[in-house]
């Protein structure tokens, strides 16, 4: 479609039956947009019903990429809160302008929640979310949770009892968003002849794919096997600089058993390692976070009941750039029953930093901080001190996400 042809032809006060709503539909439509790309998400999808013009304009391709320009500048946040209760396809937002003592969050539409009843985010970028059937794992979504703009990915291959480690980012060459899977699996024998329908796995000879989904194609490649084993249970993918992070699984490196930073470039699709602050220092409990869009890792303090040590990564890759940010003091999670008080802190070191699970860094200069299992929380670093966080009409079983509000459609036209 031809946007400045539309928008000329279709001038809101010219419109027969529109009359101009206030002075903004009396601009020229470069001042208009540079207004509709300082709004927040949801002022400028209402202005879509304001008038036919308003409308046409917020489709316009130069309002998408200055409104998320604007958006990531700005640091223009927003929290997606993924409920558990009473299953988990339950999506709300809050944005950071709400966590406080208001703390009010809005529902957010899933059009197909009746054929994926349960997902788990695999991650957020630019405004969409990457979805995966937390039943199946074989369905996956992309989505635009305020334009409900969605678009499902087609299969790809499946092995049997396999593990996928999922990341989702974009490619800041090509300018496509990509999904990745790391599948892991097992080489299993047919004994038929011996024992029909039943196979045998030989646990001596794990096997992975890699495979990737491109946006802008629509399909899935494979690469080969990925160079590194990544910890099963550790989070989807952290996007920094182009690069999607995970910990791999303790292992023997470079002589010595220990864990090591993995990361995938979007741009050339190659694995890294990514060198650890404290260099040859053996760090076994500690997770891979991104704080204020540099990478960064949190670690138990020894001796320190608990404590938190957060070291960001300065300049990208230059293992000479690591700082020690901030500690993060100690907190008991409020599902710890106080019976089993005692015990958890016994584990303390080594439990805080397994229930860590995110952390974002506000504007007036706290830590946004969940942990495993629905506590949200903010730590203020002067004072040492944390405060529950809870939204009204939310339940306490649910994860969050920080997201940038975009209209950024996923279906291109």
């Amino acid at each position: 479609m031809d946007f400045q042809r539309e928008l000329k032809k279709q001038k809101c006060d010219k419109e027969e039956g529109d009359q101009p709503t206030n002075l903004i539909s009396c601009l020229p439509d470069e001042i208009a947009l540079e207004i509709f790309s300082r709004l927040p998400i949801k002022s400028v999808l209402q202005s879509r019903f304001a008038c036919r013009h308003w409308r046409l304009l917020t489709h316009d391709p130069y309002l998408v990429n200055m409104h998320l320009s604007q958006a990531l500048i700005s640091q223009r946040l927003c929290l997606i809160l993924h409920s558990d209760d009473p299953i988990r396809n339950q999506l709300h937002f809050a944005e950071f302008s709400d966590v406080g003592d208001i703390r009010t969050v809005r529902k957010i539409d899933t059009p197909f929640a009746s054929s994926m009843p349960e997902f788990s985010i695999i991650g957020s970028c630019n405004g969409l979310l990457c979805l995966v059937d937390s039943l199946l794992s074989d369905t996956i979504y992309i989505y635009n949770p305020f334009t409900r703009d969605y678009k499902v990915l087609p299969n790809s291959t499946v092995f049997e009892d396999q593990n996928v480690i999922f990341g989702f980012g974009f490619n800041p060459i090509n300018k496509d968003y990509k999904v990745i899977k790391i599948v892991y699996y097992h080489k299993t024998y047919n004994l038929d002849i011996l024992l029909p329908s039943r196979r045998l796995m030989d646990n001596s000879s794990q096997r992975s794919d890699v495979q990737i989904y491109n946006l802008g194609s629509n399909e899935w490649r494979s690469i080969g096997e990925a160079p590194y084993i990544i910890e099963k249970r550790s989070l989807p993918g952290v996007l920094v600089s182009g690069r999607l992070h995970w910990l791999s699984k303790l292992g023997k490196y470079n002589g010595r058993y220990n864990r090591i930073i993995i990361s995938f470039d979007l741009s050339d699709d190659s694995f890294r390692e990514i060198p650890k602050p404290g260099g040859s220092k053996i760090w076994v409990h500690f997770i891979v976070v991104v704080l204020g869009c540099c990478l960064s890792v949190a670690v138990p303090l020894p001796g320190g009941n608990g404590a938190v040590e957060i070291w960001v990564m300065k300049e990208y890759g230059v293992q000479e750039s690591w700082v020690k940010e901030f500690t993060l003091g100690a907190y008991i999670p409020r599902f710890i029953h106080p019976q089993f008080e005692r015990s958890f802190r016994l584990r303390k070191n080594f439990l805080t930093v397994k229930l860590l699970r995110n952390l974002c860094l506000l504007k007036n200069g706290e830590i946004l901080v969940e942990y495993r299992g629905g506590n949200l929380v903010s730590y203020n670093r002067d004072t040492r001190i944390f405060k529950e966080l809870s939204f009204r009409g939310m339940s306490r079983l649910y994860q969050t996400t920080v997201h940038v509000g975009s209209l950024y459609p996923v279906v291109q036209s």
